[in-house]
């Protein structure tokens, strides 16, 4: 059976080319710089690059309809958010020393820093626990994956005004922060996009969808 053409459908398919480019990205910095990074430089930049392969996989495989792949997409899925959320916070550190309150910028930072781990939090809350219990929780199948986009949103905000305003860009060139850092955003605020977006659930298939949307 063909997978219909929905714009949900599109959505998620646009949010796997964004999960695309930003797995290429990392493969362009270890081969560009690859020479001048340090080992755990370099290791963090493949994870990332496995990382967000598997979140394309993610996206471009939602017309699988068999089971057993679809409890495995959806445990890659848990713990590929769960990986990059434990990335994030072992900057938290750094973070909280750089926080200064006296200058706007260093707040902006955290802020962004806050805001991008709690959208992916609430992307992994919804996912794992309220997506296949969703009859019980129809207000929290749309206030969750809202708050996610908020925050992805929230956080491009005030990267752009670091990088517009205060010429503080968080990647080693202008343009790499250019390139880089919306494709970061628009990836997740694609995947929460998805999640709130609504979709007609036929009652023969309700299994798969629950097993993994």
């Amino acid at each position: 059976m063909k997978q219909k053409l929905t714009l949900r459908w599109l959505l998620l398919k646009l949010t796997g080319l964004f999960f695309a480019a930003y797995s290429v990205y990392y493969i362009f910095i270890i081969i560009r710089d690859g020479g001048t990074m340090k080992l755990k430089e370099k290791i963090i930049c493949s994870i990332l690059v496995v990382l967000f392969g598997l979140l394309t996989g993610f996206a471009w495989t939602s017309e699988v309809k068999n089971l057993r792949f679809l409890m495995i997409r959806k445990a890659v899925l848990i713990l590929d958010l769960l990986a990059l959320i434990a990335l994030k916070l072992r900057m938290a550190g750094s973070v909280i020393k750089y926080l200064e309150y006296t200058k706007l910028h260093t707040v902006l930072y955290s802020a962004s820093y806050c805001l991008t781990i709690a959208g992916m939090l609430f992307l992994l809350i919804f996912y794992a626990f309220i997506l296949k219990n969703l009859p019980f929780h129809r207000k929290s199948s749309v206030i969750i994956p809202l708050v996610a986009l908020i925050s992805f949103v929230c956080a491009l905000a005030l990267e752009a005004i670091l990088f517009f305003v205060y010429h503080i860009g968080l990647e080693q060139t202008p343009i790499r922060t250019l390139i880089s850092r919306p494709i970061f955003y628009l990836s997740f605020i694609g995947l929460a996009l998805y999640f709130l977006y609504p979709q007609t659930i036929p009652e023969d298939d309700e299994d798969a969808f629950y097993s993994n949307s």
